[in-house]
């Protein structure tokens, strides 16, 4: 469940796909099939959020550059909210107050009160044309420590 969302929700359909760079030991969240282009490409701030050993959810704070409102509104099918229900996997949650995206890998089924979360900097992949074709972030941090989103990386689809 969102928690930590306002009230100017709004919600799309959006395919993408979580899986671990096991020799990069980053997370990848694939939005599109196609590679993006690697020059183009701009830093971004990512919370993961783990629960009973998994990766929920990734939010990613919007900017200027990335424009994550606006494409999701372009490429996404706007499917309706509910508060305090939950949110299936594939579907992108956005804040359009506090201009934050939240994709939601796993469905939380209830409030877990023991759930992480891990702030990582990030890369965000652009397409040409505009949007994202991914998200990539480091499973450990500055220091060297993964915490538990290390056991939630090893349970993703691996590469």
């Amino acid at each position: 469940m969102i928690t930590e969302f306002g009230t100017n929700v709004r919600t799309f359909d959006l395919p993408f796909r979580a899986v671990w760079v096991r020799r990069k030991d980053m997370i990848d969240l694939r939005v599109s099939r196609n590679a993006p282009q690697t020059d183009s490409w701009t830093n971004a701030d990512v919370v993961a959020r783990v629960s009973a050993f998994r990766l929920v959810g990734v939010s990613v704070k919007d900017h200027k550059r990335l424009g994550l409102g606006r494409w999701l509104r372009e490429s996404g099918n706007e499917i309706p909210f509910i508060a305090g229900e939950p949110m299936p996997s594939g579907t992108v949650a956005y804040d359009e107050a506090g201009q934050i995206a939240y994709f939601s890998i796993w469905p939380q089924l209830s409030e877990d009160a023991d759930a992480r979360h891990y702030e990582r900097r990030g890369k965000i992949y652009l397409k040409g044309n505009g949007g994202i074709a991914r998200i990539r972030f480091p499973v450990l941090n500055k220091r060297g420590r993964a915490g538990l989103l290390g056991s939630a990386a090893a349970l993703l689809a691996t590469r």
